[in-house]
């Protein structure tokens, strides 16, 4: 596997130096739950924008699809029948991603939180 990470050590010095020589680096990163926790919708699209940016300046990507939403302000219903959850994020140069769309879980339906 070739990872996309290569430093320019010709980046850390001053542009009169000539040297120029080229590091690859390889890593594997695997990235376990992760936990957003707000008390407004702008908050938390703030905070997954700064996610994103945060995956671009990593070189590593969230798998969007398994994002869910724990919220104490949706209706009482089954999953299914819940509507996909719209969260536009703030572009950026490190941020192409304009908008997130999330799987609310039930009120009623049990999750994880920190263990429990």
């Amino acid at each position: 596997m070739v990872d996309p990470y290569i430093l320019h050590f010709a980046s850390l010095l001053p542009s009169e130096v000539a040297i120029n020589p080229v590091f690859k680096i390889n890593n594997l990163v695997f990235m376990d739950d992760s936990n957003l926790v707000s008390s407004t919708k702008s908050g938390m699209e703030y905070m997954l924008s700064i996610t994103e940016e945060f995956y671009t300046l990593n070189n590593t990507s969230a798998n969007h699809q398994k994002y869910t939403l724990i919220s104490n302000l949706l209706p009482l219903s089954t999953t299914s029948s819940l509507s996909l959850v719209d969260f536009n994020l703030t572009l950026s140069s490190l941020n192409t991603i304009s908008t997130l769309q999330i799987i609310p879980i039930s009120i009623t339906s049990s999750f994880h939180f920190l263990g429990v």
